[in-house]
Order: structure tokens, then sequence, then C-alpha cells
């Protein structure tokens, strides 16, 4: 029998992203030193991940909303996935950036809670039985509409007013989604692994 833990783990890495980003809102300063900056990049690598805790002042209440409430769910579902699924999210997110568009500059976290959405979609569709599967299936399928119709119209948010001079980047919100996907793909295999080596730990 697979033991059970006392109680649920609180979700304290999400709540120090939470925080941290919130901060950085009203520290301007710091903020545009760990913004994406493409010209800065090659200078300053961090940029290439610190850029998704940046957020201006009009997106900043929705992106961290949802980055609360998808991370909170997968943290105190698998903290060793939670991880995976932000690194490979911001990694792919910002290497979609850098190759296929023009940006010079990007903020939010929306690509991270792209990637917990698609990552928490697939799990329901590869875990989950008859009502949970098909609702993963669904929720999949609304996450790659909502990509396709920010690439139609990226002037044009579905939650939120943007600024005038600012763009939905749907290739970094795609390419966040792959990395929850691949992030949870891939658990599966490295959980076999590690049950064949331990079998008494997977009892």
């Amino acid at each position: 029998m697979k033991a059970e833990g006392a109680g649920r783990r609180a979700p304290y890495l999400t709540l120090l992203l939470v925080v941290v980003s919130l901060g950085l809102v009203f520290r301007e300063d710091a903020a545009a030193s760990l913004d994406f900056q493409r010209a800065r990049l090659a200078a300053q690598p961090w940029r290439f991940l610190t850029g998704h805790l940046v957020h201006g002042h009009a997106l900043a209440l929705v992106d961290l909303l949802v980055l609360g409430a998808l991370g909170g769910w997968w943290e105190q579902r698998s903290r060793m996935t939670y991880g995976a699924i932000l690194v490979t999210s911001g990694v792919l997110a910002s290497l979609a950036l850098v190759l296929f568009t023009s940006y010079r500059s990007y903020s939010g976290s929306s690509a991270l809670s792209a990637g917990l959405f698609a990552a928490a979609a697939l799990e329901l569709v590869l875990a989950g039985r008859g009502g949970l599967r098909w609702l993963g299936a669904a929720a999949l399928a609304l996450f790659v509409a909502k990509c396709a119709l920010e690439a139609l119209a990226p002037s044009r948010a579905f939650f939120a007013a943007l600024p005038g001079d600012t763009e939905v980047a749907a290739s970094a919100h795609a390419a966040g989604g792959l990395g929850g996907a691949l992030a949870v793909l891939l658990r599966r295999p490295l959980e076999r692994r590690l049950r064949r080596k331990d079998p008494v730990a997977a009892e």
C-alpha cells in the first residue's frame, strides 16, 4: 500500500513566485534588470528566464491569479513535476520568442501558466477516468484554439485590455504549453524506471 502524507503540502514555491512577481510590479528598477530584452540577452543571459517573473501593471493581477491557482494545484500534486513544468515552459517560451518573433521585449508569467494549464489537461487525459478524461481533452482543445486565435489577432487579449503598444505573444504561449506537456510525458517513463529500481517504494 502506498503511504499517504499526513496532510497536503503548502504551496511554498508558488507563494514565493507570486510574491516576488508582485514585488517587481512596484520595483521598476529591479524589474528593469530582469525583464526579457532581446538586445541584452547575450550580455545578461538571466533575462532569458527571469523575464517570466516581470509584469506590467495592466496584466499583473490576471497573470498572477492564474499562476497562483495552477501552480498551487501542481505543487500539491507533485513539486518535482511542478518544477519541471516551470523550467521546460520557461525555456521553450523564451526560445520561441528568440527564434520565431521579432519582439524587442517580453514580460509576464502567461507562458508559465500556459505550461501549467496544458500539463494539467494532459494529466487528466492520461490519468483520469471517464468524465475527467473528457474534461482534459476538452481543455487541451480549448488551449490549442486559444493559441490559434491569439496568433490571428495578437493585439487582443482574452481576459484583460492590452496597452496600445503591446501584443499577445502567441508563440510563447504555445511553446509554454508544449513545455508543460513534455514535462508530463517525460515524467511517466522516469517514474516507471524508478519503480523498477525500488519496487518497495512503489508499493
